[in-house]
């Protein structure tokens, strides 16, 4: 059980508890529990993203500083793509389906879906890595900006394999 689960856990009060020994009750809880445990993970990665913009505006400021002009499209490039896969990682669907719907999200797909973003969310922290691997002195910098903007490219690229997953596209 991760940190996550176990707070939920945690946070459940005694009439959701009593309410968990109705059968059919049980199940639905336990669908959106998994949904909500996914949407709190997903906010997280969002808000690592975040703080890896923070550090690219930071990079911005200093190439001003030091009258580095010709860098700050490719940073500007970079912060945006960073933007749209924060973004779609922070907004994406939770996994609902209607009652007649032809697609069905059972547990095992809503589990499948959050393995899913925890890989996201391990991809994002290598990105924020190299993110904080950027200097503004560096003689290298151009050609990291691009690896960085290759890396989220992929990125935004892997996370359209979410809504496979969800609609079970491919099987």
């Amino acid at each position: 059980m991760s940190e996550v689960d176990n707070r939920i856990e945690q946070s459940k009060n005694w009439l959701e508890r009593i309410a968990e020994k109705i059968p059919l009750y049980k199940g639905y809880k336990e669908k959106e529990i998994r949904r909500e445990a996914d949407k709190i993970e997903r906010s997280l990665t969002a808000s690592r993203l975040d703080d890896c913009l923070a550090r690219l505006d930071g990079l911005k400021a200093a190439l001003l500083q030091a009258g580095k002009l010709d860098l700050l499209d490719d940073v500007d490039l970079v912060m945006r793509k960073l933007r749209r896969v924060k973004d779609r990682i922070q907004f994406a669907d939770y996994g609902y389906a209607g009652l007649f719907s032809a697609a069905k999200v059972d547990e095992s797909v809503l589990d499948e879906v959050r393995a899913f973003d925890a890989q996201i969310d391990q991809e994002a922290a290598a990105v924020c890595q190299l993110v904080e691997a950027l200097a503004p002195v560096s003689s290298s910098l151009a050609g990291d900006l691009q690896l960085l903007s290759g890396r989220l490219e992929e990125l935004d690229t892997r996370f359209d394999e979410r809504e496979n997953i969800i609609t079970h596209a491919g099987r």
